[in-house]
């Protein structure tokens, strides 16, 4: 069932962290923690840095890490998940910070964690207490900020291929969630130069758009209506690179190479994606590596044993790579 947080936004929130009670763990890393830092002097009883997301990892440090009262996440999506691992594990209390609005982690129940470099989602946890604060969060690189948009965007291609699993294979198809997933949609596209600018107007964009999106999926039990093959081009290519790339970067990527297979408002949604600032050419990414991830695209999601998509049915040619790489990089 799904549990409403309790959003504190504004400039200089994050400093009623000072009156937390008890002994309080913070997950986080270096850049983001010196950034919070420099806003507020408060020391808890211990820093924890992330390293990476392997499930390994975490059940390491949660043997290893002090007993608490409250855990605090403080940084980007891997702080948060580290948090919300923790005290899923531990059953206390949990205040997020994200320092970023590059991904939904801060509001949604499960926990992506890493187990052979594929992304596997554990746990159950909604976020109680979410402290938003725009000082901290627009002393960011902008385009971490503007990647947030990515996984509200890809509703796009997600109820595309919800929609075309319906037809195919009979999965349940919910048009009041599908028309919930439209609006928000369309609020990301009416309040785009927002979320590029990175105001506070734009910060909230995002924030309330996840929680929405995390509402909406929550109730029905299925990501569907944000995570179509737009995901899947991220998912390979992080795999099959063995590279950890901002999330918004693939998705974006995803996005326009997937509009374009599913012959779907291809351009409508370039435009969206381009007016919120998302590096949908994956910079991190050669151009070999997205040929090699769109050519494996089928095997590695039958591999994965994954949902789907218009992966199943509109084969990925060398010609369509070819084309697609050349509308990608403007040749």
């Amino acid at each position: 069932m799904y549990i409403a947080p309790e959003i504190i936004s504004g400039k200089g929130t994050s400093r009623r962290l000072r009156d937390l009670p008890g002994r309080v763990l913070v997950t986080t890393m270096e850049i983001p923690w010196r950034l919070f830092q420099a806003q507020c002097d408060w020391t808890p009883h211990h820093v924890h840095f992330v390293t990476d997301m392997a499930q390994s990892t975490l059940d390491h440090i949660n043997e290893q890490l002090p007993a608490c009262d409250v855990v605090v996440g403080i940084g980007g999506g891997s702080s948060c998940d580290t948090a919300k691992y923790l005290a899923w594990k531990r059953d206390c209390r949990m205040v997020l910070v994200p320092t970023i609005v590059s991904v939904d982690a801060p509001l949604t129940n499960m926990i992506g964690v890493r187990v052979d470099a594929t992304v596997r989602y554990v746990g159950d946890i909604f976020p109680r207490e979410l402290v938003i604060d725009y000082d901290l969060i627009q002393q960011a690189p902008p385009e971490l900020n503007r990647a947030g948009a990515s996984d509200i965007a890809s509703i796009h291609t997600a109820l595309h291929d919800w929609s075309l699993a319906h037809e195919r294979t009979g999965e349940p198809w919910d048009e009041k969630i599908a028309q919930e997933a439209r609006e928000c949609l369309n609020e990301l596209d009416r309040n785009a130069e927002e979320v590029f600018q990175v105001t506070p107007k734009g910060i909230d964009t995002i924030v309330d758009l996840y929680r929405r999106e995390v509402e909406f999926c929550t109730r029905i039990g299925t990501s569907r209506p944000e995570e179509g093959a737009e995901h899947l081009v991220a998912y390979h290519v992080e795999h099959l690179t063995r590279r950890h790339f901002l999330h918004g970067d693939l998705v974006g990527l995803g996005i326009f190479l997937m509009s374009r297979l599913q012959q779907n408002d291809h351009w409508w949604a370039v435009n969206l994606i381009r007016r919120c600032g998302l590096r949908y050419t994956a910079p991190e990414a050669s151009p070999e590596e997205i040929r090699a991830a769109l050519l494996g695209l089928r095997a590695f999601k039958n591999n994965a044993d994954l949902f789907f998509s218009v992966v199943d049915t509109e084969e990925i040619t060398e010609p369509f790579v070819d084309d697609a790489l050349s509308a990608l990089y403007g040749s």
